[in-house]
């Protein structure tokens, strides 16, 4: 998979999330709950979907370019940030 192909699963996720609210009429009602058996599939793999289309942007662009970030932070006390003194404050 790359990023395109987990993009446009992602899209499709979102399209079948959508499609039962978008058309209410091509999912009838059926069950003792009210609910519609197709329509609860598609939000379920269409959740589905999403979240592994996201999850490999995540994992393969979004996490190694946090690492390459906080490893330009500095660390230790060479590059550390000064804090003021408080204890030079002169008390009147």
């Amino acid at each position: 998979m790359n990023a395109l192909n987990s993009l446009i699963f992602a899209a499709l996720g979102v399209a079948m999330e959508m499609l039962p609210k978008a058309f209410p009429a091509l999912f009838p009602h059926s069950g003792a709950d009210s609910a519609s058996a197709r329509a609860l599939w598609l939000d379920v793999m269409g959740a589905v979907q999403v979240f592994l289309g996201l999850g490999y942007i995540l994992r393969v662009h979004v996490l190694p370019f946090v690492a390459r970030v906080v490893a330009i932070a500095p660390t230790g006390e060479a590059g550390a940030l000064e804090l003021p003194n408080t204890r030079a404050v002169n008390a009147r």
